[in-house]
């Protein structure tokens, strides 16, 4: 983490890219004479000995909490108020970039080349803090007692990373940051750097960790279970080694007290009004039961849906948690047509399960992809319009409301007589061919 320095080592990095770039560029032969960087407020530069030489100005005009970050903070004292942790500051900085000149197109030039440098150069890294604020002891001996104090910042060493992006202000947003400035108005341009996570270093509470539980580490005396426990279910495993099942596999699903009388299954879809009650097969057990997805494409749409447990304990319908399980599509395959029109390829496809109104469907050959004609009714045939595809062979996978089709081998046998593990391939079966 960084110390109260970060602030003052974020500017002095910036003044440090800054000047390097306009030495790489050669921006004093461009306006005929050295251009200093500075970090003073706007209206002190025109207190300058030569307040009419061209000069850039880096301004820290405002500070904001991160807020990703401040979430993510833990609480700094117990309510005892002892402290527990040093929480981190997390700052973004905003700057105001200011181009000072009275010679023709000075500012210009050099706002310019400070725009181009910032934005070839969009964050700073751990080498480059540590080599600007760290310099080597003979350069550190002769620079001032404040650029010293900057080795010591921990900018270099904290987790996030500083990055630089610019931070577009409305006209009037930036006609009232001028106001206040109270001083001339000069070309510019803001810019937010991010983020910044400053740390006291105190020391903290830590409580020693607990050993035992109760006598002999038996854990408490605690009175028995009035309530039976809810079942639980933990994760759904597809047949293999997918993400997704289709119509007529089987899901293995694993949990904690799936008993009862009547043990079945609802599948919820998320975005259909369809709702399958499905019985668990035989075989199962407390900890996990297999369950059959009927074959019947009518009933069923691909997508997401929302699986739960219910069965029957001491005359109540126990229900679990509910988790989420995709039903892949499934292409007839050859296409029920492909055509080609002047500069458009039509593909014609029949889908298992059925596509209802609403439902969104994409489908690539090879990296192409084309979206379905919309349906208004329950169908099985979807028509895709593509560009110029050239004449081919092209692997094909088709997306209904998030749900891949398989097009990928993932559970191949291994290799005999070691049993060598393959690696996955493209299914040779999921092919669409296009005419010339």
């Amino acid at each position: 983490m960084s110390s109260a320095l970060a602030l003052a080592g974020v500017t002095q990095l910036l003044r440090d890219l800054l000047n390097d770039g306009f030495v790489d560029h050669d921006v004093a032969a461009i306006v005929n004479t050295n251009v200093p960087v500075h970090a003073l407020p706007p209206d002190q530069m025109l207190a300058q000995e030569d307040n009419t030489a061209p000069a850039l100005n880096v301004f820290l005009y405002h500070t904001e909490i991160n807020g990703s970050w401040a979430n993510q903070c833990v609480p700094t004292r117990n309510t005892d108020g002892d402290r527990i942790n040093n929480t981190p500051l997390p700052l973004d900085l905003y700057y105001l970039v200011c181009a000072h000149g009275t010679a023709d197109l000075h500012s210009d030039v050099l706002l310019g080349y400070a725009m181009q440098i910032l934005h070839e150069h969009p964050g700073f890294t751990r080498t480059e803090i540590q080599t600007a604020l760290t310099p080597s002891p003979a350069i550190a001996a002769g620079l001032p007692p404040l650029l010293q104090a900057l080795s010591d910042t921990g900018l270099a060493d904290q987790a996030e990373a500083l990055r630089i992006a610019p931070h577009t202000m409305p006209i009037s947003e930036k006609t009232g940051l001028w106001s206040a400035l109270q001083t001339q108005y000069r070309p510019s341009m803001a810019y937010r750097v991010s983020t910044v996570l400053m740390e006291a270093e105190y020391g903290t509470l830590n409580a020693l960790p607990v050993l035992t539980i109760g006598t002999d580490n038996s854990g408490p005396d605690v009175f028995p279970q009035l309530i039976p426990s809810l079942p639980q279910l933990l994760r759904v495993i597809p047949p293999a080694r997918q993400a997704s099942a289709r119509l007529g596999d089987t899901l293995d699903v694993e949990g904690r007290f799936l008993e009862g009388g009547n043990p079945r299954f609802s599948f919820s879809h998320i975005s259909q009004d369809l709702e399958q009650t499905v019985s668990v097969d035989a075989g199962g057990s407390a900890l996990g039961h297999a369950v059959t997805l009927p074959n019947a494409p009518a009933n069923w749409a691909a997508g997401h849906y929302a699986l739960r447990y219910s069965a029957e304990i001491d005359g109540d319908t126990r229900q679990s948690n509910q988790v989420m399980v995709q039903v892949s599509p499934v292409m007839t395959l050859p296409p029920a047509s492909v055509v080609r029109n002047g500069q458009t390829v039509t593909v014609t496809l029949n889908v298992t399960p059925n596509v209802h109104a609403g439902q969104q469907a994409s489908l690539w050959l090879g990296s192409d992809g084309a979206q379905a004609e919309s349906v208004t009714v329950t169908t099985n045939t979807l028509v895709f319009v593509f560009g110029p595809l050239p004449a081919g062979v092209y692997p094909a996978r088709l997306r209904i409301d998030g749900a891949d089709s398989w097009f990928i081998e993932k559970d191949r046998p291994p290799i005999a007589p070691d049993f060598t593990p393959r690696a996955p391939i493209y299914d040779p079966t999921q092919i669409v061919v296009v005419p010339v």
